[in-house]
Protein backbone atom coordinates (compact mmCIF):
# COMPACT_ATOMS: atom_id res chain seq x y z
CA UNK A 1 0.00 0.00 0.00
CA UNK A 2 1.15 4.10 -1.06
CA UNK A 3 1.84 5.78 1.80
CA UNK A 4 -0.23 8.13 2.46
CA UNK A 5 0.84 12.14 0.95
CA UNK A 6 2.76 14.21 3.48
CA UNK A 7 0.10 17.36 3.89
CA UNK A 8 1.44 20.80 2.93
CA UNK A 9 0.56 21.86 6.27
CA UNK A 10 1.38 25.88 5.42
CA UNK A 11 -1.07 25.34 2.36
CA UNK A 12 -4.22 23.53 4.20
CA UNK A 13 -3.74 26.87 6.95
CA UNK A 14 -3.77 29.66 3.90
CA UNK A 15 -6.74 27.46 2.85
CA UNK A 16 -8.83 27.86 6.22
CA UNK A 17 -8.17 31.23 6.92
CA UNK A 18 -5.60 30.13 9.73
CA UNK A 19 -2.63 32.57 10.26
CA UNK A 20 0.18 31.45 8.36
CA UNK A 21 3.27 30.22 10.77
CA UNK A 22 5.75 33.18 11.31
CA UNK A 23 8.96 32.41 9.79
CA UNK A 24 12.11 30.76 11.25
CA UNK A 25 9.61 28.20 13.13
CA UNK A 26 9.84 25.05 11.68
CA UNK A 27 5.61 24.09 11.91
CA UNK A 28 6.27 20.66 11.11
CA UNK A 29 8.15 19.95 13.92
CA UNK A 30 6.13 21.22 16.12
CA UNK A 31 3.17 19.60 14.86
CA UNK A 32 5.29 16.09 15.31
CA UNK A 33 4.12 16.78 19.17
CA UNK A 34 0.81 14.43 19.71
CA UNK A 35 0.18 16.00 22.94
CA UNK A 36 0.14 12.63 24.82
CA UNK A 37 1.59 13.47 27.79
CA UNK A 38 4.52 11.00 28.45
CA UNK A 39 6.84 13.17 28.65
CA UNK A 40 5.55 15.12 31.74
CA UNK A 41 6.87 12.45 34.40
CA UNK A 42 10.21 13.46 32.82
CA UNK A 43 10.30 16.99 32.64
CA UNK A 44 12.04 18.77 35.66
CA UNK A 45 10.19 22.06 35.90
CA UNK A 46 7.10 20.35 35.86
CA UNK A 47 8.39 18.30 38.28
CA UNK A 48 9.15 21.45 40.20
CA UNK A 49 6.51 23.73 39.69
CA UNK A 50 3.49 21.68 39.02
CA UNK A 51 2.20 23.52 36.00
CA UNK A 52 0.87 22.46 32.93
CA UNK A 53 2.36 25.58 30.96
CA UNK A 54 5.69 24.36 32.23
CA UNK A 55 5.51 21.04 30.80
CA UNK A 56 7.26 19.77 27.48
CA UNK A 57 3.53 19.11 26.38
CA UNK A 58 2.36 22.90 27.22
CA UNK A 59 5.42 24.47 25.80
CA UNK A 60 4.71 23.13 22.65
CA UNK A 61 1.02 23.68 22.72
CA UNK A 62 2.01 27.54 23.65
CA UNK A 63 4.70 27.45 20.60
CA UNK A 64 2.26 26.60 18.06
CA UNK A 65 -0.50 29.21 19.23
CA UNK A 66 2.57 31.38 18.40
CA UNK A 67 3.88 30.17 15.43
CA UNK A 68 0.38 31.06 14.21
CA UNK A 69 0.12 34.11 15.75
CA UNK A 70 -2.38 33.23 17.90
CA UNK A 71 -0.20 34.15 20.69
CA UNK A 72 2.29 37.34 21.06
CA UNK A 73 5.85 35.90 21.22
CA UNK A 74 6.80 38.71 23.80
CA UNK A 75 3.86 38.00 25.87
CA UNK A 76 5.43 37.67 29.36
CA UNK A 77 3.25 34.76 30.01
CA UNK A 78 5.02 32.94 27.26
CA UNK A 79 8.47 33.97 27.60
CA UNK A 80 8.13 32.67 31.47
CA UNK A 81 7.02 29.55 30.15
CA UNK A 82 9.69 29.36 27.32
CA UNK A 83 12.54 30.35 29.47
CA UNK A 84 11.88 28.19 32.45
CA UNK A 85 12.69 25.09 30.78
CA UNK A 86 15.85 23.66 31.42
CA UNK A 87 15.98 22.58 27.71
CA UNK A 88 17.78 19.19 29.19
CA UNK A 89 15.51 17.09 26.00
CA UNK A 90 14.90 14.53 28.91
CA UNK A 91 11.36 14.66 27.13
CA UNK A 92 12.74 13.77 23.55
CA UNK A 93 13.86 10.89 25.10
CA UNK A 94 10.20 9.69 26.85
CA UNK A 95 8.74 10.97 23.09
CA UNK A 96 6.77 8.11 21.77
CA UNK A 97 6.56 10.58 18.21
CA UNK A 98 10.60 11.56 18.28
CA UNK A 99 9.58 15.70 18.83
CA UNK A 100 13.09 17.11 18.25
CA UNK A 101 11.75 19.32 21.20
CA UNK A 102 15.59 21.17 22.08
CA UNK A 103 15.46 22.44 18.39
CA UNK A 104 11.60 23.83 18.87
CA UNK A 105 12.35 25.54 22.10
CA UNK A 106 15.58 26.94 20.91
CA UNK A 107 13.84 28.37 17.29
CA UNK A 108 11.20 29.66 19.62
CA UNK A 109 13.55 31.30 21.73
CA UNK A 110 15.48 33.08 18.79
CA UNK A 111 12.11 34.77 18.37
CA UNK A 112 11.87 37.17 21.40
CA UNK A 113 14.60 38.14 23.63
CA UNK A 114 13.71 37.30 27.47
CA UNK A 115 12.16 40.41 29.35
CA UNK A 116 13.47 38.68 33.25
CA UNK A 117 16.59 41.65 33.47
CA UNK A 118 18.81 39.00 34.85
CA UNK A 119 18.92 36.75 31.93
CA UNK A 120 19.11 39.98 29.53
CA UNK A 121 22.64 40.93 31.80
CA UNK A 122 23.80 37.13 31.63
CA UNK A 123 23.50 37.38 27.82
CA UNK A 124 25.00 40.38 27.14
CA UNK A 125 27.96 39.76 29.34
CA UNK A 126 28.92 36.03 28.78
CA UNK A 127 26.70 35.09 25.19
CA UNK A 128 27.57 38.21 23.70
CA UNK A 129 30.15 40.11 25.36
CA UNK A 130 32.65 37.53 26.44
CA UNK A 131 32.54 33.78 24.51
CA UNK A 132 32.55 35.43 20.65
CA UNK A 133 36.13 37.44 22.28
CA UNK A 134 38.81 35.06 22.66
CA UNK A 135 41.03 37.96 23.82
CA UNK A 136 38.12 38.51 26.61
CA UNK A 137 37.66 34.93 27.46
CA UNK A 138 41.11 34.68 28.26
CA UNK A 139 41.70 37.81 30.44
CA UNK A 140 38.62 36.14 32.46
CA UNK A 141 40.26 32.55 32.42
CA UNK A 142 43.82 34.10 33.73
CA UNK A 143 41.70 35.87 36.50
CA UNK A 144 39.28 33.42 37.83
CA UNK A 145 42.86 31.67 37.83
CA UNK A 146 44.16 33.76 39.75
CA UNK A 147 41.05 33.66 42.22
CA UNK A 148 41.86 30.44 43.27
CA UNK A 149 45.78 30.86 43.09
CA UNK A 150 45.33 33.26 45.65
CA UNK A 151 43.30 31.57 48.10
CA UNK A 152 39.97 33.78 47.14
CA UNK A 153 37.44 30.96 47.54
CA UNK A 154 38.65 30.40 50.75
CA UNK A 155 38.17 33.97 52.31
CA UNK A 156 34.62 33.85 50.93
CA UNK A 157 33.94 30.62 52.30
CA UNK A 158 35.25 31.71 55.75
CA UNK A 159 33.83 35.56 56.18
CA UNK A 160 30.47 33.67 54.31
CA UNK A 161 30.71 36.83 51.56
CA UNK A 162 29.79 34.50 48.87
CA UNK A 163 26.25 35.11 49.74
CA UNK A 164 26.41 38.60 48.89
CA UNK A 165 28.82 38.73 45.96
CA UNK A 166 27.43 38.28 42.28
CA UNK A 167 28.25 34.63 41.80
CA UNK A 168 29.78 34.31 44.88
CA UNK A 169 28.46 30.79 45.53
CA UNK A 170 30.49 29.25 42.07
CA UNK A 171 33.52 31.94 43.22
CA UNK A 172 33.42 29.96 46.77
CA UNK A 173 33.13 26.21 46.18
CA UNK A 174 34.74 26.16 42.59
CA UNK A 175 35.50 22.18 41.27
CA UNK A 176 38.51 19.89 41.14
CA UNK A 177 40.86 22.48 38.39
CA UNK A 178 43.27 24.80 37.29
CA UNK A 179 44.79 27.13 39.70
CA UNK A 180 47.86 28.68 37.49
CA UNK A 181 46.71 32.04 35.84
CA UNK A 182 49.57 31.42 32.92
CA UNK A 183 49.26 27.91 31.23
CA UNK A 184 50.67 26.91 28.40
CA UNK A 185 48.29 25.49 25.01
CA UNK A 186 48.16 22.09 24.07
CA UNK A 187 50.75 21.09 21.38
CA UNK A 188 49.25 22.09 17.84
CA UNK A 189 49.72 18.27 17.33
CA UNK A 190 50.02 14.96 19.69
CA UNK A 191 51.81 12.13 18.02
CA UNK A 192 50.01 8.57 18.42
CA UNK A 193 51.35 6.03 20.92
CA UNK A 194 51.89 2.99 19.00
CA UNK A 195 50.00 1.85 15.10
CA UNK A 196 48.35 4.64 14.40
CA UNK A 197 44.59 4.30 14.95
CA UNK A 198 43.47 7.41 13.75
CA UNK A 199 43.51 11.58 12.77
CA UNK A 200 41.70 13.28 15.12
CA UNK A 201 40.76 17.11 15.93
CA UNK A 202 40.31 18.04 19.62
CA UNK A 203 37.87 20.18 20.36
CA UNK A 204 39.20 22.30 23.38
CA UNK A 205 36.65 24.85 23.42
CA UNK A 206 35.83 28.13 25.12
CA UNK A 207 34.89 27.75 28.95
CA UNK A 208 35.75 23.96 28.98
CA UNK A 209 39.59 25.38 28.02
CA UNK A 210 39.68 28.07 30.73
CA UNK A 211 38.34 26.15 33.62
CA UNK A 212 39.31 22.95 32.72
CA UNK A 213 42.60 23.01 30.31
CA UNK A 214 43.85 19.90 32.36
CA UNK A 215 40.90 18.38 31.49
CA UNK A 216 42.00 18.58 27.91
CA UNK A 217 44.99 17.69 28.01
CA UNK A 218 44.39 14.39 29.76
CA UNK A 219 41.70 14.09 26.78
CA UNK A 220 44.65 14.19 24.53
CA UNK A 221 46.35 11.58 26.10
CA UNK A 222 44.12 9.30 26.12
CA UNK A 223 43.15 9.89 22.78
CA UNK A 224 46.99 9.37 21.93
CA UNK A 225 47.60 6.18 24.29
CA UNK A 226 44.74 4.63 21.82
CA UNK A 227 46.82 5.20 18.88
CA UNK A 228 45.52 8.38 17.88
CA UNK A 229 46.90 11.66 16.36
CA UNK A 230 45.61 14.29 17.67
CA UNK A 231 45.48 17.68 15.79
CA UNK A 232 44.10 21.21 18.08
CA UNK A 233 43.46 24.35 15.89
CA UNK A 234 45.65 26.89 16.65
CA UNK A 235 42.58 29.45 16.27
CA UNK A 236 40.34 29.74 19.95
CA UNK A 237 36.81 27.98 18.58
CA UNK A 238 33.89 28.38 20.61
CA UNK A 239 31.21 25.98 19.11
CA UNK A 240 27.95 28.23 20.00
CA UNK A 241 26.29 25.95 21.94
CA UNK A 242 25.37 28.19 25.38
CA UNK A 243 24.11 30.82 22.68
CA UNK A 244 22.15 28.14 20.12
CA UNK A 245 20.50 27.03 23.44
CA UNK A 246 19.71 30.37 24.76
CA UNK A 247 17.96 31.04 21.24
CA UNK A 248 21.09 34.02 20.78
CA UNK A 249 20.90 32.59 16.87
CA UNK A 250 23.32 34.95 15.00
CA UNK A 251 25.77 35.14 17.94
CA UNK A 252 25.45 31.38 17.66
CA UNK A 253 25.76 31.02 13.70
CA UNK A 254 28.28 32.82 13.27
CA UNK A 255 30.48 30.57 15.82
CA UNK A 256 29.13 27.40 14.34
CA UNK A 257 30.44 29.43 10.85
CA UNK A 258 33.96 30.03 12.63
CA UNK A 259 34.11 25.76 13.90
CA UNK A 260 33.68 24.98 10.54
CA UNK A 261 36.49 27.25 9.34
CA UNK A 262 38.78 26.03 11.88
CA UNK A 263 38.20 22.36 11.58
CA UNK A 264 38.18 22.71 7.83
CA UNK A 265 42.07 24.27 8.20
CA UNK A 266 42.72 21.18 10.65
CA UNK A 267 41.79 18.94 8.19
CA UNK A 268 41.03 15.82 10.19
CA UNK A 269 38.47 12.86 9.84
CA UNK A 270 36.86 12.88 13.30
CA UNK A 271 36.41 15.89 15.62
CA UNK A 272 36.07 14.41 19.45
CA UNK A 273 34.93 16.88 21.63
CA UNK A 274 34.34 16.11 25.86
CA UNK A 275 32.01 18.73 26.91
CA UNK A 276 28.41 17.43 25.77
CA UNK A 277 26.30 20.85 25.80
CA UNK A 278 29.17 21.36 22.66
CA UNK A 279 29.23 17.54 20.86
CA UNK A 280 25.26 17.66 21.09
CA UNK A 281 24.98 21.49 19.40
CA UNK A 282 27.59 20.78 16.92
CA UNK A 283 26.08 17.40 16.07
CA UNK A 284 23.02 19.22 14.86
CA UNK A 285 24.64 22.89 12.94
CA UNK A 286 22.33 21.80 10.13
CA UNK A 287 19.74 22.88 12.07
CA UNK A 288 21.90 26.17 13.49
CA UNK A 289 22.60 27.08 10.29
CA UNK A 290 19.40 25.96 8.53
CA UNK A 291 18.81 30.03 7.20
CA UNK A 292 21.81 29.71 4.69
CA UNK A 293 21.86 26.89 2.95
CA UNK A 294 25.31 26.54 1.50
CA UNK A 295 26.71 26.65 5.35
CA UNK A 296 23.61 24.01 6.12
CA UNK A 297 24.95 21.82 3.83
CA UNK A 298 28.64 22.33 5.37
CA UNK A 299 27.37 21.73 8.78
CA UNK A 300 25.41 18.80 7.89
CA UNK A 301 28.68 17.43 6.34
CA UNK A 302 30.63 18.57 9.61
CA UNK A 303 28.35 16.90 12.24
CA UNK A 304 28.92 13.51 10.78
CA UNK A 305 32.51 13.54 11.91
CA UNK A 306 31.46 14.65 15.38
CA UNK A 307 31.74 11.95 18.24
CA UNK A 308 31.99 12.62 21.93
CA UNK A 309 34.87 11.00 23.77
CA UNK A 310 33.83 8.85 25.31
CA UNK A 311 31.48 7.34 22.24
CA UNK A 312 34.92 7.40 20.01
CA UNK A 313 37.16 5.47 22.28
CA UNK A 314 34.64 3.02 23.31
CA UNK A 315 34.41 2.43 19.40
CA UNK A 316 37.89 2.57 18.35
CA UNK A 317 38.65 -0.42 21.65
CA UNK A 318 39.89 0.98 24.32
CA UNK A 319 43.25 -0.17 25.50
CA UNK A 320 43.61 -1.19 28.73
CA UNK A 321 45.29 1.62 30.98
CA UNK A 322 47.93 0.46 33.17
CA UNK A 323 47.44 2.52 36.48
CA UNK A 324 44.71 1.49 38.86
CA UNK A 325 41.97 3.99 41.19
CA UNK A 326 40.64 2.35 44.27
CA UNK A 327 37.75 4.09 44.33
CA UNK A 328 33.85 3.88 44.21
CA UNK A 329 32.91 6.16 41.62
CA UNK A 330 28.91 7.25 40.51
CA UNK A 331 28.39 8.72 37.05
CA UNK A 332 26.25 11.22 36.30
CA UNK A 333 24.48 11.79 32.88
CA UNK A 334 24.85 15.36 31.18
CA UNK A 335 21.58 16.10 29.07
CA UNK A 336 23.27 16.64 26.03
CA UNK A 337 25.16 13.60 26.03
CA UNK A 338 22.14 11.09 27.48
CA UNK A 339 19.49 12.75 26.19
CA UNK A 340 20.79 15.17 23.00
CA UNK A 341 23.24 12.30 21.99
CA UNK A 342 21.39 9.13 23.41
CA UNK A 343 25.20 7.88 24.31
CA UNK A 344 24.08 6.15 27.90
CA UNK A 345 26.56 3.04 28.10
CA UNK A 346 29.88 4.17 26.92
CA UNK A 347 31.57 6.51 29.62
CA UNK A 348 30.18 3.81 32.15
CA UNK A 349 31.99 1.28 30.05
CA UNK A 350 34.89 3.82 29.83
CA UNK A 351 35.18 3.52 33.68
CA UNK A 352 34.72 -0.02 34.26
CA UNK A 353 37.45 -0.33 31.74
CA UNK A 354 40.01 1.63 34.80
CA UNK A 355 41.73 -1.02 36.75
CA UNK A 356 40.10 -0.18 40.77
CA UNK A 357 37.21 1.63 39.88
CA UNK A 358 33.90 0.02 41.42
CA UNK A 359 31.25 2.17 39.49
CA UNK A 360 27.89 1.96 41.35
CA UNK A 361 24.92 3.74 40.22
CA UNK A 362 23.37 7.02 42.07
CA UNK A 363 19.56 7.23 41.77
CA UNK A 364 18.18 9.43 38.94
CA UNK A 365 21.20 9.42 37.06
CA UNK A 366 19.89 11.43 34.12
CA UNK A 367 17.78 14.15 35.59
CA UNK A 368 19.05 17.58 35.41
CA UNK A 369 21.16 18.88 37.87
CA UNK A 370 20.12 22.00 36.98
CA UNK A 371 23.07 23.92 35.42
CA UNK A 372 21.77 23.72 31.92
CA UNK A 373 23.55 26.33 30.36
CA UNK A 374 22.50 29.55 31.73
CA UNK A 375 19.98 28.77 33.87
CA UNK A 376 21.47 28.33 36.87
CA UNK A 377 22.75 32.22 36.43
CA UNK A 378 19.10 33.48 34.97
CA UNK A 379 16.58 31.25 37.16
CA UNK A 380 18.85 29.89 40.23
CA UNK A 381 15.67 29.50 42.68
CA UNK A 382 14.46 26.54 40.30
CA UNK A 383 18.04 25.46 39.51
CA UNK A 384 18.60 25.00 43.28
CA UNK A 385 15.65 22.61 43.42
CA UNK A 386 17.11 20.23 40.86
CA UNK A 387 20.68 20.19 42.18
CA UNK A 388 19.05 19.24 45.69
CA UNK A 389 17.89 15.61 44.08
CA UNK A 390 21.17 15.44 42.50
CA UNK A 391 23.18 16.10 45.58
CA UNK A 392 21.20 14.24 47.39
CA UNK A 393 21.30 11.16 45.20
CA UNK A 394 24.86 11.56 45.10
CA UNK A 395 25.73 10.96 48.94
CA UNK A 396 22.88 8.08 49.41
CA UNK A 397 24.88 6.05 46.62
CA UNK A 398 27.81 6.14 48.73
CA UNK A 399 30.69 6.89 46.15
CA UNK A 400 33.80 8.81 46.71
CA UNK A 401 34.23 10.57 43.48
CA UNK A 402 31.11 11.87 40.53
CA UNK A 403 32.24 11.70 37.08
CA UNK A 404 30.71 13.43 34.30
CA UNK A 405 31.37 14.35 31.11
CA UNK A 406 30.15 18.42 30.42
CA UNK A 407 31.91 21.29 32.21
CA UNK A 408 28.68 22.58 33.11
CA UNK A 409 27.58 20.35 35.01
CA UNK A 410 30.53 19.67 36.92
CA UNK A 411 30.71 23.44 38.16
CA UNK A 412 27.20 22.83 39.21
CA UNK A 413 27.30 19.81 41.25
CA UNK A 414 30.69 20.03 42.90
CA UNK A 415 29.44 23.62 44.23
CA UNK A 416 26.12 22.00 45.61
CA UNK A 417 28.28 19.24 47.09
CA UNK A 418 30.90 21.27 48.75
CA UNK A 419 27.70 24.06 49.84
CA UNK A 420 26.53 21.00 51.88
CA UNK A 421 29.49 19.60 53.31
CA UNK A 422 30.22 16.79 51.39
CA UNK A 423 34.06 16.90 50.24
CA UNK A 424 32.94 14.77 47.22
CA UNK A 425 35.04 15.80 44.52
CA UNK A 426 33.37 15.48 40.50
CA UNK A 427 35.93 14.85 37.83
CA UNK A 428 35.29 14.38 34.19
CA UNK A 429 35.49 10.83 32.67
CA UNK A 430 38.57 11.84 30.64
CA UNK A 431 40.07 13.14 34.11
CA UNK A 432 40.42 10.04 35.33
CA UNK A 433 41.26 7.79 31.93
CA UNK A 434 44.16 10.53 31.92
CA UNK A 435 45.47 9.73 35.41
CA UNK A 436 45.01 5.70 34.88
CA UNK A 437 46.98 6.72 31.66
CA UNK A 438 50.07 8.24 33.49
CA UNK A 439 49.11 11.77 33.54
CA UNK A 440 51.05 13.65 36.19
CA UNK A 441 49.19 16.84 36.74
CA UNK A 442 47.87 17.33 40.20
CA UNK A 443 44.28 15.22 41.10
CA UNK A 444 42.41 16.03 44.06
CA UNK A 445 43.44 14.10 47.44
CA UNK A 446 40.55 11.46 47.38
CA UNK A 447 41.92 10.26 43.83
CA UNK A 448 45.65 11.02 44.55
CA UNK A 449 45.37 8.87 47.49
CA UNK A 450 43.72 6.14 45.22
CA UNK A 451 46.17 6.08 42.28
CA UNK A 452 48.53 2.61 42.03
Amino acid sequence: MAAPARLDFKHELERSGVPTPVPDIDIDRVRDCIHCGLCLPKCPTFRILHHEGDSPRGRMWQIKEASLGLVEFDDPRFQAHIYQCFNCRACETACPSGVQFGAVMEMARARTPPQNRRDRMVRRILLNGLLPHPSRLALAGRLFRATRAIGIPALLRWTRLWKLVPLGKFAAFPPPGDRSPWRSPLPKTTPAVGELRARVGLLTGCIQDEMFHATNRRTARALAENGCEVVVPQDRVCCGALASHAGEARTAHRLAEQTLDGFARAGVDTVIVNAAGCASNMKEYGIQLRSDPQKREEGVAFSRKVRDASEFLHGLGLRPPPRSIHLKVTYQDPCHLVHGQRIHRQPRELLRAIPGIELVEMAEPDWCCGSAGIYNLTHPEIAEEALGWKVQHIVESGARVVASANPGCIVQIAMGLQRAGHQIPVVHVMDLLGWAYGDEGPAPPAIARALD
